[in-house]
């Protein structure tokens, strides 16, 4: 019996997707674990998962994860970001997150990584946002340079960018921010107001706990009461809530609940979180190259 004209047709189909799926998931893993079955040297990366949505994620730390052997992971990471591991890889919960009983030590953490290179493993460790922006990777990459650990760090987009332009807030803007700040607003006792009730835009993580207290600092300061403030709860994930208020009263509108994780953006820019603000103002066209 001849082969038909469709067999032939299907048959290079398969091996097209077959090719396709290898140069683009099962090689890199392959190649990095052949790397390792090689040398038994391991190395850590610590990467950025960007601000939850995993289709933020970048290039590089999607590769990364398919290879890895054992995962240090945070707490603000996205359920599907689990899908991207290996089946057989080893997930380290640590937690890091404030409140949180069943966060681990920072020393511990330390430990953690060190030793699992040391064996050998391809570790990546896994940080809400970007690595590098309240991440405390500092403590990490000074453990893995003294044991003399080889390590890398991937970026991740930082969850105080990304939240305000989910809802459509431009964070700078040719008239009315010209500057921005990012803070933790944890210690309001460590905060300078003086100097932040001066700043064109505020962006603030881990205040919704303080956040009453910083807006009262802040008007006592010298800024306006009207001033607009935006409170954008697990920005970019499918529990997305946003508020919009003003120094006078946004804290008790996100009375009624937990918004933490938030990201709390403080400035007149916070008004465009209301689409109607684009449509009502009357600006002149820009016209500049």
């Amino acid at each position: 019996m001849g082969v038909s004209t469709r067999d032939v047709a299907v048959g290079a189909l398969s091996g097209l997707l077959l090719s396709v799926a290898w140069a683009r998931f099962l090689a890199p893993r392959y190649a990095v674990r052949k790397a390792r079955a090689t040398t038994q040297r391991g190395k850590v990366y610590l990467i950025g998962a960007g601000p939850g949505d995993v289709g933020l994620l970048t290039v590089k730390a999607q590769k990364l994860l398919s290879a890895a052997t054992v995962a240090v992971v945070d707490d603000l990471v996205s359920d599907e970001l689990y899908r991207l591991l290996p089946a057989d890889c080893e997930i380290v919960y640590v937690g890091k997150r404030g409140g949180k009983k069943d966060s681990a030590k920072q020393t511990d953490i330390d430990a953690v990584l060190v030793q699992k290179c040391q064996d050998g493993h391809i570790v990546v460790r896994v940080k809400g946002g970007d690595p590098m922006v309240f991440g405390r990777v500092h403590s990490e990459i000074r453990a893995l340079c003294q044991a003399s650990c080889p390590f890398e760090v991937v970026p991740g987009i930082s969850s105080a960018l990304a939240a305000p332009s989910v809802v459509n807030i431009p964070i700078t803007h040719k008239h009315l921010s010209k500057s921005f700040l990012v803070i933790s607003g944890h210690k309001p006792a460590d905060m300078n107001f003086e100097f932040l009730a001066k700043v064109d835009t505020i962006l603030m993580l881990m205040a919704t706990r303080t956040l009453r207290t910083i807006c009262a600092k802040l008007v006592e300061n010298g800024r306006a009461e009207d001033t607009p403030v935006a409170l954008i709860h697990s920005g970019t994930n499918p529990d997305q809530v946003s508020l919009l208020g003003t120094l006078a009263n946004i804290a008790d509108k996100a009375s009624d609940r937990s918004y933490s994780p938030a990201i709390v953006v403080i400035g007149v820019v916070a008004k465009y979180a209301d689409l109607e603000t684009y449509l009502q103002e009357e600006e002149e066209q820009d016209t500049t190259v």
